[in-house]
């Protein structure tokens, strides 16, 4: 490209975003088409998705994903083993090339949004896209959606660099990705959404809800019209047998609940345990998981890639309770092994299959009890699903309407509600919050109350406490603590010894009434009259620790002391400066600052 080429379409690029985004009228028409835009991006980057993973189980089984849990069973067993673990050796290649070797998913996604300027590298974007089609293709026993969300997010992203978009327009662009990716996937519009809001974005603003919703609608409608319009899983009309049930799906709640932190415990040490094996090359892994997957799928083929077929049979009652409880461990094993190997996939798709596949069960176990008053196993398994995926997600409200969503059935929404509900609760309090959350710790990123929140851990107090307050030694006169305070206009003064240590606090408020008056009391040292102060936070804390110290003590001022001199102070901060950089991450998040 020559200068001229350049400057001009410089002056096009500068030209668009100021005539687009320079009023609030215009900006949200600029947005609104950039919604469109990126929606109808994101649903062909999901259909290609799809379609590329099933022409790739044709091509390794000779079967599509519909079909792939049935026909198996006939293939012979060296191309059950050989196809993933051919797989596996193309995709350790591929995982070179990526940075820390591991294909990205939707924690990539949230960290993106909170912390990156919801920047995602187009490279890592594509590669891992590249990684979890083979890996899927050739039966990883993982999820597509989460790599999807990944993949929406990356063109999304795309977008906003090319446009040079601020963070705020950029964030609710990376949620239109999202939502537009959830959207297709599941032929679930309104799961699309929530989902963006709920797990990426972490608000719901109406300035970024609106474009959020058109992107999904955007996504869905690029959907239907090449793929149909048909929910996931074709399931039996179902309905709630009897009121006295309503105990056994608060039951299915705790199981599930059980069920999902062995899941997410499981993935976690899968996570950790890789470290061991430093000797074998990264990019043998893969094949190594591929070869005891594909000794799994020997017995049990259903665990295969996504295992939608699995599923539509467990949601429709059609698998004995034996086969059910063998595939809710044999899923298990193969997903912890694929994901531990560094085969590409998410979480999503092993959830629903664990969810329904527990519920199932579950469901047969009530029958046998009380066959009159029990549902069919089927609806059990509906509750189930949802229950697992969304203590596994952490994402309660979007995992309910993908589940009525995908399923096209409203008739269990309040079994559905309970049991999801009980289950988040319980993995939240003795577990974790999400997988997602999970696996953001465990590379050192806590997010779990939110951008705001995390910004106020990675805030240091000596970047907000103020250093103009007054000391005096604890052997000096009540008169002289009153000229000092009058001096500073009130307040606190820090009281220290005779090394310069602190030994308390003193304020107007505790000086006796007659300190302005009577002679004797105002040559009292002011140790008589100071307060001990059990809580004072060191320089190099954290905000966050400044606010729950003040919250647990009722202080509205903290003193700041060295972190190398013992309570020698250095500063004071106050709770007004907290709140203040607190809401100032707030509104940074909800795209209505910088």
């Amino acid at each position: 490209m020559t200068d001229t080429e350049g400057s001009i379409s410089g002056k096009i690029n500068r030209y668009i975003r100021a005539t687009m985004f320079s009023t609030e009228g215009l900006e949200f028409g600029a947005i609104t088409l950039l919604a469109v835009l990126v929606g109808v991006i994101s649903g062909y980057a999901a259909i290609g998705f799809y379609l590329a993973i099933d022409w790739l189980l044709h091509l390794g089984f000779g079967i599509g994903e519909k079909e792939l849990a049935t026909g198996a069973k006939s293939l012979p067993a060296w191309q059950i083993i050989a196809v993933p673990t051919i797989g596996g050796l193309i995709v350790g290649q591929i995982i070179r090339f990526i940075n820390k070797n591991q294909a990205r998913g939707v924690p990539h996604v949230i960290e993106a949004a909170a912390l990156h300027d919801s920047r995602v590298g187009l490279k890592s974007g594509f590669l891992s896209a590249a990684t979890t089609i083979i890996s899927l293709g050739a039966g990883a026993s993982t999820g597509r959606e989460g790599p999807v969300v990944h993949l929406g997010a990356t063109l999304a992203s795309w977008v906003t660099r090319t446009l040079k978009l601020n963070p705020a327009v950029a964030r609710t662009l990376l949620g239109c990705g999202v939502a537009a990716a959830v959207a297709s996937s599941f032929n679930a519009p309104i799961a699309g959404v929530f989902f963006a809001l709920e797990v990426i974005i972490g608000h719901y603003a109406l300035h970024t809800f609106a474009p959020i919703v058109i992107a999904a609608i955007a996504g869905t409608l690029v959907s239907r019209s090449h793929l149909g319009d048909f929910p996931v899983f074709h399931t039996a009309e179902y309905a709630i047998t009897s009121f006295w049930e309503f105990p056994a799906f608060f039951m299915l709640g705790i199981v599930s609940a059980i069920m999902a932190i062995i899941f997410m415990s499981g993935l976690n040490w899968g996570d950790k345990i890789r470290v061991h094996f430093r000797l074998i090359p990264i990019w043998l892994h893969p094949a190594i998981a591929g070869i005891l997957l594909g000794c799994i799928a020997l017995a049990y083929p259903e665990i295969l890639s996504v295992g939608y077929e699995a599923t539509s049979e467990a949601l429709n009652g059609n698998y004995s309770f034996s086969l059910l409880v063998a595939l809710v461990f044999a899923k298990m094993a193969a997903t912890i092994i694929s994901i531990a190997g560094r085969f590409g996939g998410g979480v999503f798709s092993p959830s629903l299959f664990l969810g329904a596949m527990v519920g199932g069960s579950f469901g047969i176990i009530v029958g046998s009890i009380s066959p009159e008053f029990a549902s069919t196993p089927g609806l059990y398994a509906v509750i189930g699903m949802g229950a697992v995926a969304s203590s596994v997600l952490g994402a309660p409200i979007s995992t309910m309407l993908i589940v009525f969503e995908i399923t096209g059935d409203y008739n269990v929404t309040i079994a559905v509600m309970i049991a999801s509900a009980v289950a988040s609760t319980i993995s939240n309090i003795f577990y974790k919050r999400s997988i997602f959350l999970m696996q953001l710790e465990n590379r050192g990123i806590c997010l779990e109350g939110g951008r705001a929140t995390y910004l106020l851990k990675s805030a240091r107090i000596s970047d907000h406490m103020s250093r103009d307050f007054f000391t005096i030694r604890e052997t000096e006169t009540v008169i002289k603590a009153r000229e000092l305070l009058v001096v500073q206009g009130g307040g606190v003064l820090i009281v220290t010894d005779e090394t310069g240590q602190m030994r308390g606090l003193l304020s107007f408020n505790q000086l006796p009434p007659d300190a302005f008056d009577n002679e004797e009391t105002k040559q009292k040292p002011v140790s008589d009259f100071m307060r001990s102060m059990a809580n004072s936070v060191k320089a190099n804390d954290a905000m966050q620790v400044a606010l729950n110290r003040m919250e647990s003590s009722g202080e509205d001022i903290l003193p700041v002391v060295s972190p190398t001199e013992n309570l020698v102070v250095v500063g004071l901060i106050r709770h007004r400066d907290v709140i203040s950089e607190y809401n100032r991450a707030l509104l940074e998040t909800q795209g209505q600052h910088g």
